[in-house]
């Protein structure tokens, strides 16, 4: 898994899902080694964010908790 630095693409991802009004379908956390996958929605479309850097993990694993049809 990579390292604690930025992200530009968790830094997408959360401005798409708090700015922009997409809303999370499906999240999968990966295992050891692999990266987490994040699939959003707006208007029919869809976007697929994946990473395996840390703070992308935390933020995924975090998502449920504000997205409750996640779980």
């Amino acid at each position: 898994m990579a390292g604690w630095g930025d992200d530009d693409t968790l830094a997408e991802l959360r401005r798409l899902i708090y700015e922009d009004g997409w809303h999370p379908v499906s999240v999968t956390i990966g295992k050891a080694g692999e990266a987490d996958e994040v699939v959003v929605e707006k208007d029919g479309g869809q976007r697929r964010f994946s990473s395996d850097h840390l703070a992308f993990h935390r933020f995924a694993e975090g998502l449920p908790e504000d997205f409750p049809h996640l779980r």
